[in-house]
């Protein structure tokens, strides 16, 4: 009966995908009375340090039957998210969930339509799905999740939100809702805006701390929570966080905000193309706020310009033959020709872009891109690279939700270039515009970065853009020297070469500014698995970002968070364990670490795992697997095993990081980093 009654509910709320909201909890059992476990706890704290947001969400569930059921936790993370941890209470003990090679776990009833299909599309391909067992009649779950992300950031200003509408699931009001949010700054903070909570409490606020509190009781959920801060950003700075490692590296971040005004003699001439895919997906309000935005953005040209317009379809078109320079006359002729324009089929982007790059041939400019599109279209990031021979930064306005988000980042990563992602139900125009004008001020071309004596590597992205006034750029890496360091940003200025120094101090503490580690993380399993979806897998790739994910306990696309109810949980705080059945097969430890040049590793073998094939796999940084040590002869209990510093062929291997699995059959049971250094 429930399932019938809602045909007609979920067709209306299919409209609405676009409204993420909180965790939800979805019973396994098929006689349970409700679609959902009811929700009514939601307490969200967001830890904020310049762009880099922290947050944690706590939730309570009710069990408001008359029997237990087993359900499943699902959470929509943003797109540019990673979880870092899951909690859970199992009876009166707080739980850390695992994490395990292994697919998510599906929603009950995946497959038939109704509740199921919504919250699978409601979660999204980027959301977190965790199994939760034996929830008793009447009971409280518990849980609480962890994942790092970055705010927006235009002109000084900060945006961080937290999508919670969830009107369309949620029709009641929480017992309880509450925000903490603290900020810890770089510059002076000089406002700060919670448009929909209005009712917010200031608990600490200092020229570069600021923490907030929004409590509401018995609180319809259905609006986003937004946050936004205003910072000082008069002259060229940076945000830098950096944090040492016992076992490896030291990992940073750094984050470079030009000034938000500069003069207009120190603005180089741009040459922009405007990219208009008009394929039917783009019909209606997306093709005539594009217009509108790029016939907005033509008035912002000025006489040293350069601009044409492609139209894409299953071919193209084009304006000009070539970019025409920015005057009255061409400005209100690109006009008219843009209001000629109506929707067609197919979209050839790709060729169009390859088109598009032969015409920015000019280094003396400052080239760019800007697409508008729901990118539907294929592109291929690697070709486009190579043909982008004049550094054109390229930067996708991608409008709608069943979007190829890996080749769009792809894209824009190698080709000196941002992706914005818009929602068809937002106000586009004046949000594309916003795109326009955060590289509307290039200052510096062709720029690089000197570290000094930090001895940094495997930074991330790769390709530098040009330095917009007002925009914010971004990289993390890793270092190996720590102390202060001297970092030069350099580049071309219309006055040429152009340096400005920083001096910088590449952390020597393992607990401070943990989120740089896990940052550099994120964004590297980022950049791994648009290479898998572009261009397909590789035993290299997988086994990095399986490396990646369990060593910085990071969820990618083969890992998934486990509730342990069969073995061993880890308690919350890490220092206690409490046995369900029977202990875990797992790597306890090693010593000592940093090794030279021999270490012994201890293992726990439970009883089930004294007869398996047991291997001790041991991988270098780059994923290749340079030693294995056989244990399927010990039994239950601890070992200790020696590990003599050589490969397979009894070669001494070079000092660096390197990964252990412990593989118990097919399947890896826990890992463990160790540091060979000479």
């Amino acid at each position: 009966m429930k399932k019938y009654n809602l045909i007609k509910v979920y067709a209306f709320l299919s409209l609405f995908s676009f409204s993420l909201a909180d965790g939800l909890l979805m019973p396994v059992n098929e006689n349970y009375p409700k679609d959902l476990l009811r929700t009514n706890v939601t307490e969200v704290t967001v830890n904020i340090n310049g762009s880099i947001a922290e947050t944690i969400v706590y939730q309570e569930f009710e069990n408001e039957w008359i029997d237990s059921t087993d359900a499943v936790y699902s959470f929509p993370l943003p797109s540019d998210a990673r979880a870092t941890k899951f909690i859970y209470w199992y009876g009166n003990e707080i739980y850390q969930a695992v994490l395990r090679i292994k697919e998510q776990v599906i929603n009950p009833g995946t497959g038939e339509g109704g509740i199921a299909a919504e919250v699978n599309k409601y979660i999204g391909r980027n959301g977190i799905k965790i199994f939760l067992k034996g929830i008793k009649a009447g009971a409280i779950q518990k849980v609480e999740l962890h994942y790092i992300s970055r705010c927006d950031y235009y002109q000084g200003k900060y945006s961080y939100k937290y999508p919670l509408n969830s009107g369309q699931f949620i029709t009641y009001p929480l017992n309880h809702l509450q925000f903490n949010v603290n900020v810890n700054s770089n510059s002076d903070i000089t406002s700060f805006n919670l448009p929909n909570n209005p009712g917010y409490s200031i608990i600490q606020s200092e020229a570069r701390l600021l923490k907030l509190e929004v409590v509401e009781p018995k609180s319809y959920i259905n609006h986003d929570f937004e946050f936004s801060y205003q910072t000082d950003n008069s002259t060229l700075g940076v945000d830098f966080y950096s944090v040492a490692s016992d076992t490896m590296d030291g990992h940073f971040a750094l984050f470079v905000k030009p000034q938000n005004e500069v003069l207009p003699d120190s603005i180089f001439p741009r040459k922009i193309i405007f990219m208009l895919s008009n394929d039917w997906s783009m019909a209606g309000n997306k093709l005539s706020q594009s217009i509108y935005a790029i016939s907005k953005s033509l008035d912002q040209l000025t006489a040293k310009d350069y601009f044409n317009i492609f139209v894409v379809n299953s071919t193209f078109n084009t304006w000009q033959s070539n970019p025409v320079i920015a005057s009255t006359e061409n400005i209100q002729s690109a006009k008219e020709y843009l209001a000629g324009i109506s929707t067609s089929f197919g979209s050839n982007m790709n060729s169009a872009l390859l088109n598009a790059l032969t015409q920015l041939n000019n280094n003396s400019f400052n080239n760019a891109i800007l697409i508008f599109t729901t990118g539907v279209s294929v592109l291929n990031p690697v070709e486009i690279e190579t043909q982008n021979t004049f550094k054109a930064g390229i930067f996708p306005i991608t409008i709608g939700e069943d979007l190829d988000r890996a080749r769009l980042e792809m894209t824009a990563a190698l080709n000196y270039g941002f992706v914005t992602y818009l929602n068809p139900l937002d106000n586009l125009g004046e949000k594309m515009i916003k795109v326009f004008n955060q590289i509307s001020q290039p200052i510096l071309k062709d720029v690089a970065f000197e570290y000094g004596k930090a001895e940094v590597n495997h930074v991330i992205p790769k390709k530098i853009p040009s330095t917009y006034a007002g925009s914010l750029f971004f990289m993390t890496g890793r270092y190996k020297v720590s102390g202060e360091s001297v970092i030069s940003i350099a580049g071309t200025s219309v006055n040429g070469i152009k340096a400005y120094n920083f001096y910088l101090d590449f952390n020597n503490k393992t607990n401070e500014n943990k989120f740089a580690e896990i940052l550099w993380a994120k964004e590297t399993i980022d950049d791994i698995e648009r290479q898998i979806e572009v261009y397909g897998e590789t035993p290299e790739l997988k086994e990095i970002d399986i490396e990646l994910s369990l060593g910085y306990n990071i969820r990618c696309r083969y890992t998934s968070y486990i509730a342990d109810y069969t073995t061993i949980s880890t308690n919350v705080d890490g220092t206690n364990y409490e046995e369900l059945t029977s202990p875990e097969t797992y790597i306890v430890g090693n010593y000592p670490n940093p090794f030279n040049p021999t270490t012994t590793i201890i293992i726990r073998i439970n009883k089930a795992s004294s007869l398996s094939v047991k291997l001790l796999k041991i991988y270098d940084i780059l994923g290749r697997l340079v030693a294995i040590i056989d244990v399927s002869n010990l039994r239950e209990g601890e070992h200790s095993i020696l590990f003599n510093g050589k490969d397979m062929f009894g070669n001494n291997l070079p000092s660096g990081i390197y990964l252990i699995h412990l593989q118990v059959g097919n399947e890896i049971s826990s890992s463990l980093k160790i540091n060979l250094l000479k």
